[in-house]
């Protein structure tokens, strides 16, 4: 209870003035009262104001809700059009998170780098972020501040251990590689700098996935294994959870050299800044290291090079590039669907003109009015917004058996709460993009004019303009996807119309490793192919088989050749593959002059070579290449040309490059070794039957020569094409589903603002009809609106695709960015979709009955 006691300052001044005596205390007790009670109703009034905006918050939604219910059409489509929208930006966006945005797996990821060099001649300049062994020994003694380690590229090895045999991915690192990352391994340790150098003793690492798969969790720590044919000693298990940016089985010790692989740039250097040292100082150290290393790396000679180091992680610029038009397609998308959304709020909120003004009449405020239709707009992006983080989830996973997954790098692709919140954000900030614009222009109406027409009257020409503008919109975005989604549909076309240059048919293709310390002579590795080849032969059903470095579609070994042209040696670089007798006609490669390798053609015969025409081509033009010596070696064949992945330069998913082929029986011991590193040899069968029983049959005949010898990557030759094409096939599918999705929008678009007009001009059109005009006459004046808006969202549209396609160059092969073909048919294919969407709610008219709507009046 109040006492006046207790608000004696406000009491004071009341009592000083008072007419009553000091004896009287009942007027004094009832003045300290009513001096009270403004201070009693003041500090409570901020309380009863949040209760009262939030009941009136909750009876906004419940009205809302109850509103949305009786349109049951509308808010259909209304949801599954944010639905839609909403499910593609989640997937999207969790591909992006996943790459982009989300710092690698890693202690204080800030610390970390990649150890690059750039160079310039001249107006050019490029980026290799792969270090020689000179590049990376320079680093680890001259650059103090940075704790640095170097890794190789990841390659199949043969594990095997007590009757398991498997093929695994294996990567070498250099001592203190766990170390600059941040993670200790979870049993043991990682390498010494003993294990890491010439002659060291062999040990390993392996992944926590592989532990478990090979031995089930047993403790193994320095226990004998054998990987690549020598006994290893297990030292370590790295933590569950570490991962690279590719899968690795297990770790071996790089044991680094500046010779050999080390020669050329072959090598990944991490750092990790030292504690005390800044960023800047730890550049310093490296531009002093640079002035003497100019020469170093693949740098075209007389270039300026400089080492330095860029924020650590393994996205390259085309695929960020990729990532990000990606990300802007269907943030495009979304940006359609909220603007059809509007526009079908505001031809909701037009049917509603006379509830509204009744509501305003009856002392209803403008503010309230638009809170209760952003209530709806609330409760339609809610739902939505969860139906399209659900839809998102399936999405995802079409995205990935689509080939998403080869955006795993670091992180999985997942849903996660990162993912969850950005897309509730996103709900929310639509409900105020697509529901402001039209709550406000439904509370600017005359109620007085509006009480008057009975709301049959137009909906006025501002608001029939402002959705005419959205949908121009509409129609320009969706024509930017389409002519994205043309170009890129046509990228994959001309990819899969390529003449591969042999017979596809029928053959099955397998790879294992022979960086084995069991086959490190030629005899040893055409021992074991002869004999697997035999007995392969004999499987029912096999036509032919073979074994090449690499095959079609893939990407060969790129080495350097010489050959004496006006007397003067020359050296250059081409494609190189070493095949067995019977490649040529398993593969059914044309043979269009000589002859192609023979079973005569041994170690201890005169060195022959084939090569492809465009290599005759190229660097015999206009004269006979058969008989001409390349070093060592007699030209003895030239065959047909076929369908490769380069690795000269960046020719394409494709391309037909000069290719030299040799005998691998004549392949010298140490070119074996040293191509083996990176290569391992495919087998390839030509045979009738289900290719499954074939691979089984194949990896018994190989396991009978050799028990400890994996065969792994069984594939038919077009899942070689389709694994080189796969980004290009990703593509052109999510762009056309995007395309697809947008041109349906638009049409929505269309429809709901013909539909619209024409129930708001069924008075105007049944007088005009009743005075004589006809039904084409009033389906053409219903359709222009809708037609003239399509066609301004065209022109608009053409003008942006022209910005926006420049940035897929890297995306295109055989078609040109600006193609006229695709920007005239996506021009077509949206306006024809046009006249239909405009057509249909105008078909209406046909049953209007000019006396009825005249009785109506």
């Amino acid at each position: 209870m109040f006492h006046a006691r207790e608000y004696s300052p406000q009491v004071s001044g009341t009592a000083k003035h008072s007419k009553c005596g000091a004896g009287n205390p009942a007027p004094h007790h009832a003045e300290s009262r009513l001096a009270i009670v403004p201070a009693y109703s003041f500090s409570n009034s901020f309380h009863h104001s949040i209760v009262y905006r939030s009941m009136n918050f909750w009876t906004d939604l419940r009205f809302g809700a109850r509103q949305l219910l009786k349109s049951p059409g509308f808010t259909l489509t209304v949801l599954a059009t944010l639905a839609l929208c909403i499910g593609v930006n989640t997937a999207i966006y969790t591909v992006v998170s996943a790459v982009l945005l989300r710092p690698v797996p890693y202690p204080e990821p800030e610390r970390l780098a990649m150890v690059v060099t750039s160079w310039r001649n001249g107006g050019r300049q490029g980026i290799d972020d792969s270090q020689t062994g000179t590049q990376f020994e320079a680093v680890r003694q001259g650059a103090s501040g940075l704790d640095v380690a170097a890794y190789s590229g990841v390659n199949g090895a043969n594990f095997a251990d007590n009757g398991f045999v498997e093929y695994v991915f294996q990567q070498r690192v250099s001592t203190g590689y766990f170390r600059v990352l941040g993670i200790a391994p979870q049993i043991g340790r990682e390498f010494t700098p003993l294990e890491d150098g010439a002659g060291g003793p062999p040990v390993a690492i392996l992944s926590y996935p592989f532990w478990q798969r090979a031995f089930h969790g047993e403790n193994v720590a320095g226990r004998a294994v054998k990987i690549r044919g020598e006994p290893y000693t297990i030292v370590g298990i790295m933590p569950r959870g570490f991962r690279t940016d590719t899968p690795v089985d297990l770790w071996t010790p790089l044991r680094p050299s500046r010779s050999g692989e080390g020669s050329g740039s072959n090598y990944g250097v991490v750092a990790r800044l030292r504690p005390g040292v800044s960023w800047a100082q730890a550049l310093a150290q490296l531009k002093v290291l640079s002035q003497g290393l100019a020469l170093e790396g693949d740098a075209p000679k007389g270039s300026t090079v400089e080492v330095s180091i860029e924020r650590f992680n393994t996205v390259s610029s085309d695929l960020r590039t990729e990532l990000l038009f990606t990300w802007a397609a269907v943030l495009m998308v979304l940006l359609i669907g909220c603007v059809n959304v509007a526009g079908l709020l505001l031809a909701r909120s037009a049917t509603r003109r006379r509830e509204i003004a009744t509501r305003m009449a009856l002392g209803g405020s403008r503010q309230a009015v638009i809170r209760q239709l952003l209530a709806e707009s609330l409760l339609l992006a809610t739902a939505g917004g969860a139906l399209g983080i659900g839809l998102g989830a399936f999405v995802l996973e079409g995205l990935k058996a689509l080939g998403a997954r080869n955006f795993e790098l670091w992180h999985p692709l997942a849903l996660d709460l990162r993912v969850l919140l950005a897309m509730l954000a996103v709900a929310l900030f639509t409900s105020l993009v697509f529901g402001l614009v039209p709550a406000v222009e439904a509370s600017r109406i005359d109620i007085r004019s509006v009480l008057v027409e009975g709301g049959r009257g137009s909906a006025g020409g501002r608001r029939s303009w402002l959705r005419g503008a959205m949908v121009t919109a509409e129609v320009a975005l969706s024509l930017v996807l389409l002519v994205s989604a043309g170009l890129l549909v046509r990228t994959l076309v001309y990819l899969d119309g390529l003449n591969p240059g042999f017979d596809t048919r029928n053959v099955l293709t397998a790879q294992t490793s022979l960086q084995d310390a069991r086959y490190k002579t030629h005899e040893q590795v055409n021992g074991l192919f002869t004999q697997s080849l035999d007995r392969i032969r004999s499987i029912p059903g096999v036509e032919s088989a073979a074994v090449a470095l690499t095959l079609p579609f893939e990407r060969p070994l790129n080495d350097s050749f010489k050959f004496v042209e006006g007397g003067v040696i020359r050296q250059q670089m081409t494609e190189e593959v070493y095949v067995t007798p019977d490649y040529f006609s398993t593969m059914r490669i044309p043979v269009l002059r000589g002859r192609s390798i023979r079973y005569s053609d041994t170690a201890s015969t005169r060195k022959v070579a084939v090569v492809s025409e465009s290599f005759a081509r190229k660097f015999f033009p206009g004269k006979d290449a058969i008989g001409r010596a390349l070093g060592s070696q007699e030209i003895v064949g030239i065959v047909g040309d076929v369908q490769q992945h380069s690795g000269m330069g960046h020719y394409g998913p494709l391309s037909i490059e000069p290719t030299l082929y040799i005998a691998a029986a004549q392949t010298s011991d140490s070119m074996l070794q040293l191509v083996h590193t990176w290569f391992p040899p495919k087998w390839v069968v030509r045979a009738q039957g289900r290719q499954s029983a074939l691979a089984a049959e194949m990896q018994r005949a190989v396991a009978s020569v050799d028990p400890q010898l994996p065969v792994a990557n069984f594939r038919a030759i077009d899942q070689l094409r389709a694994h080189v094409t796969q980004d290009q096939r990703y593509h052109a599918v999510l762009f056309s589903m995007l395309a697809g999705l947008a041109l349906l929008l638009a049409a929505v678009g269309l429809y709901g603002l013909i539909s619209h007009s024409v129930t708001q001009r069924t008075r105007e059109m049944g007088i005009r009809m009743a005075l004589g005009a006809t039904a084409k006459l009033a389906i053409g004046s219903a359709m222009k609106p809708g037609i003239v808006f399509a066609a301004s969202g065209v022109v608009l549209g053409i003008l942006l695709a022209l910005g926006a396609v420049r940035s897929m160059r890297h995306f295109l092969w055989g078609v040109r960015p600006l193609d006229p073909l695709t920007f005239v048919i996506a021009a077509l294919l949206l306006l024809g979709v046009a006249v239909v969407a405009t057509l249909l709610p105008t078909l209406r008219i046909l049953h209007l009955d000019p006396a009825r709507t005249l009785r109506d009046e």
